[in-house]
């Protein structure tokens, strides 16, 4: 399966914004709330935001955003905002090959955060740095948060 990232213009944003409600819904479990995303707007005004589609060639799959907003309080060049596979692209690789291509956007140093209880989140980001080619692979854990950070070059 091809997959590749595509710069969301403005007048996609409702598709990102649709994308995003049901990324909020499912992360409910994790005790997120549906509510609206109050920095949705400046991935379009802002530089160092990007929104991203995941499309594959049997369609779209998904969203990134990239942005360059430290969790850890360290500097970053890069950060996963949020990512979000949909459900039918799962387990395929579809998720791995766009973290990739989303990691491939900006060299340095880049962070992102999950769930320290979400088991398939656990699993997923690790193998996906690493398969990126990702380097000074380094974990903290921050309350419910598990923050990670590597070097792309």
């Amino acid at each position: 399966m091809e997959v590749r990232l595509r710069l969301a213009p403005l007048e996609e944003k409702p598709a990102i914004a649709a994308l995003l409600r049901r990324y909020l819904a499912e992360l409910g479990e994790w005790g997120y709330g549906e509510e609206d995303y109050p920095c949705l707007d400046a991935y379009w005004r802002e530089e160092r935001r990007s929104p991203f589609f995941i499309e594959t060639d049997e369609g779209p799959a998904g969203f990134v955003f990239v942005d360059a907003v430290s969790i850890s309080g360290y500097a970053v060049d890069a950060s996963i905002a949020e990512f979000y596979v949909l459900r039918e692209f799962r387990r395929k690789g579809c998720g791995a090959r766009a973290a990739a291509a989303a990691f491939r956007t900006r060299l340095g140093r880049w962070e992102l955060s999950f769930h320290r209880d979400n088991p398939a989140a656990r699993g997923f980001w690790p193998r996906a740095v690493e398969g990126a080619g990702a380097s000074a692979i380094q974990f903290f854990d921050a309350g419910e948060s598990r923050i990670m950070r590597f070097r792309m070059k």
